[in-house]
């Protein structure tokens, strides 16, 4: 499944605009970003709200240098530079005749990365976007709407009642990337995107999130 990287400015206003995929508002942040820890990159992908009734998740993976590096390029295809930390949570959600058929159902991957600077987070999350954008070119675009200054979602049919949705979003200096697998619809990723987003700037402003 792909994204569209997106130094496009068809965005309208911003924060809650309908901004889709490939719009940017970057370069109009107003502060220097602050870089979060591999502790405060979990919490900020952790918490319930925004994931649907009866999604269960495990417990979030969290990486710091070389191997927060090596999980970074395997997604980005790029170098990576300035990643400090990663975070990575699993969310499933599987009903007793799938489980029974062996159907692993709809799955979501919450991944954040923490760069040094903002500018290279952009840098990556366009890579990742780009490389998304090249491996399924015939991928529908989704709107996505949050407080991300960049947003860039697709969808792609991969078979018969089988969908996969990705979407790419890069607040400060934090790379926010999801994917679902069986999920199509903006319906399916707008509460989780904007609810991941919310919970990064509100860690980065010093808040606790679960206020």
């Amino acid at each position: 499944m792909t994204a569209c990287g997106g130094e496009n400015s068809s965005a309208a206003g911003s924060g809650g605009s309908g901004r889709q995929d490939g719009d940017s508002l970057e370069g109009h942040e107003e502060k220097a970003p602050a870089v979060l820890t591999a502790a405060q990159l979990d919490t900020a992908i952790s918490g319930g709200e925004g994931i649907p009734e009866d999604w269960g998740g495990r417990s979030s993976d969290v990486y710091e240098g070389p191997k927060a590096v090596t999980a970074c390029r395997l997604e980005a295809e790029t170098g990576c530079a300035g990643l400090t930390a990663m975070a990575m949570r699993l969310l499933e959600n599987q009903t007793l005749e799938e489980l029974q058929a062996s159907d692993d159902g709809q799955t979501m991957y919450i991944k954040a990365y923490s760069f040094d600077s903002a500018e290279n987070a952009a840098v990556t999350v366009k890579a990742m976007a780009a490389a998304e954008h090249e491996e399924s070119p015939d991928a529908e675009p989704l709107r996505i709407t949050t407080a991300a200054p960049y947003t860039d979602a697709l969808s792609e049919e991969r078979g018969e009642d089988d969908y996969s949705a990705k979407v790419f979003l890069r607040t400060g200096s934090v790379v926010i990337t999801l994917w679902g697998t069986d999920l199509k619809n903006t319906a399916d990723m707008q509460p989780i995107a904007k609810s991941r987003v919310d919970r990064v700037l509100k860690v980065a402003a010093g808040e606790n999130p679960d206020a």
